[in-house]
């Protein structure tokens, strides 16, 4: 399973249940590689098919996979942050920023004229909003809506659940400048990753509202400002349907809808060899690659990903509520072996992940892992008060046992979390899988911390330093399920955040990467690629590291 991104690009989010990351990143590597991460460089940014305009039909459509319908759909709630629910959603939304192939944060002319920096003491960003941009009722976009989101999701107002409140609580004020159209952002604080705040806006009329931002879009989709509107949820027959959005003012798109249905990874091979799906995300499956590979004319596309597994250890109590038994964990796990077993079978280089912000290849990225090591874990154990009798680890008369929480019918994470219970089994730390119902592994088990070890994946964004904040710090944050942090931290990232110069940040990041590790309150294991299997003549979509996906130029190629 993953969480994603759920502003599309402003915060990280978990990988719905069929795979799990994070990370966001710049292209570049300033440190020297080993061969594995020079080899994961080698895939290209984008591997999807490219066609303009005059080369796609008009017309027809697209049926693409989800794990599950969401439980919420507004992607800035805590619940709504996942990326299954971000697929959906990412049809109807956008702002004045949009992510090119190389990772680079570039204008969208669709929804603006302009986005900049206007003074940086203070730090002003001007938006020139298009007149011409509506939501689906036909009021126009305008400054109140970004008052509105700015509000809720700053933290003044602790009724919003929101996903993070990273960036949003460094603007001072939101003002009209010349017009309605004219968005004057203040900043209180230098803010460098300024841009990842204008991926998308919430309508005001959500955004001012904590019942409709928190419950008013769990079986309803939120108000549409993108070339596709949802028509229908169908919660029997568990499709969300997505069709042209009559008041759209750009680009008219090529399909006249898009449908996602549910499907659970087990089901999704088939249901792609049997053509009920037109795209696979095939991730580190070998399973469901074999079938791809299988299916006629299927297009099997790799990219480098933003996603990275993990196991994140809940400290809040029990055993790993002790550092020495997380970093004992983190030692005895062979992440190498977990990584050859996920990647090498779907045909990409197996890399392992040592960096809690950057990725493998990466400019920044810094290799600070604990390395896996038994003799050192049993040190670990040791110094934690523990001893060895027979082949258990016992403190104080009780024996060390922990537990994995698992979604049900996802392979990729029981494979992973299989392959940690043997690990830790063989070393004399018994391990239970415990097995709960996918659609409510993220909001019933992971959120509210009612686990003590879960692997998913994080999937990251172009604003790789300032997005990785929310996972770590503060105590309270939403998005940090490890029931711990390091009060360090917050003085750290708040030079990172403030400071403009890249090779600085890059320096303080990799500071902030080591303080995590002293704690090890999760431990990564291994970035996956992006790898997809497309149905022949789809375009413009499948496998993307960076690319904001254009939905107006998806469709299938004209004869």
């Amino acid at each position: 399973m993953r969480m994603r991104n759920a502003k599309a690009f402003g915060s990280l989010a978990m990988l719905g249940a069929t795979a799990l990351i994070v990370a966001g990143c710049t292209a570049g590597n300033t440190t020297a590689p080993t061969d594995a991460a020079t080899d994961s460089t080698q895939l290209p940014s984008t591997d999807w098919v490219r066609a303009d305009a005059s080369e796609v039909q008009d017309g027809g459509s697209v049926t693409l996979a989800v794990s599950a319908l969401p439980v919420n759909f507004n992607i800035y709630q805590i619940d709504g942050n996942e990326s299954d629910t971000n697929d959906i959603v990412e049809t109807t939304l956008g702002g004045p920023i949009k992510i090119d192939e190389s990772g680079s944060p570039v204008l969208n002319e669709d929804y603006a004229s302009s986005a900049e920096i206007t003074s940086e003491d203070p730090q002003v960003v001007e938006v020139r909003l298009n007149p011409e941009a509506v939501w689906e009722d036909g009021t126009p976009i305008t400054v109140a809506d970004y008052v509105a989101t700015w509000q809720a999701n700053n933290g003044s107002n602790a009724e919003f659940i929101n996903v993070s409140t990273a960036g949003w609580d460094q603007i001072e004020s939101i003002e009209e400048g010349d017009d309605e159209y004219h968005v004057v952002v203040t900043f209180s604080s230098v803010y460098a990753d300024w841009q990842s705040l204008f991926t998308s806006v919430l309508k005001e009329s959500v955004a001012s509202d904590p019942a409709a931002f928190n419950e008013g879009f769990l079986t309803s989709a939120m108000p549409s400002s993108g070339p596709f509107v949802i028509t229908n949820v169908d919660t029997t027959g568990q499709i969300v349907t997505a069709e042209r959005n009559p008041l759209w003012w750009g680009e008219t798109p090529k399909l006249d809808r898009i449908l996602f249905q549910a499907v659970s990874q087990d089901q999704q091979g088939s249901s792609f060899a049997n053509g009920e799906i037109d795209a696979l995300y095939i991730s580190s499956n070998a399973d469901l690659y074999e079938s791809a590979q299988g299916v006629d004319g299927a297009d099997i596309q790799a990219t480098n990903g933003l996603t990275w597994t993990h196991v994140t250890m809940n400290a809040s109590d029990g055993p790993l509520a002790d550092v020495n038994v997380r970093k004992a964990v983190a030692s005895i796990v062979n992440r190498e072996q977990i990584a050859a077993a996920a990647n090498t079978p779907v045909g990409v280089p197996a890399v392992t992940q040592g960096d809690y912000i950057f990725m493998a290849g990466q400019e920044g990225y810094e290799d600070a892992a604990l390395p896996y090591d038994p003799e050192a874990g049993a040190a670990f154990l040791e110094e934690a008060g523990y001893t060895q009798e027979g082949e258990e680890w016992v403190r104080d008369g009780e024996t060390l046992e922990l537990t994995v929480t698992v979604p049900a019918d996802t392979a990729t994470n029981i494979q992973r979390a299989e392959q940690v219970q043997a690990d830790l089994g063989e070393f004399g730390i018994p391990v239970e899988l415990v097995t709960v119902p996918v659609a409510g592994y993220f909001s019933d088990y992971v959120i509210p911390g009612d686990f003590e070890m879960v692997s998913f994946s994080w999937v990251g964004t172009a604003f790789p330093i300032s997005t990785a904040e929310p996972l770590f710090y503060p105590l309270d944050s939403e998005q940090n399920f490890t029931g711990t942090t390091e009060e360090a931290l917050g003085d750290l990232w708040d030079r990172a955040n403030s400071e403009l110069d890249p090779q600085a940040r890059i320096e303080i990041a990799n500071e902030i990467n080591e303080a995590i590790w002293d704690y090890v309150p999760m431990f990564p294991i291994a970035p996956l690629p992006e790898v997809w299997a497309v149905a022949d003549g789809l375009v413009n979509y499948g496998a993307t590291q960076f690319e904001t996906i254009d939905w107006t130029l998806v469709g299938w190629a004209a004869e």
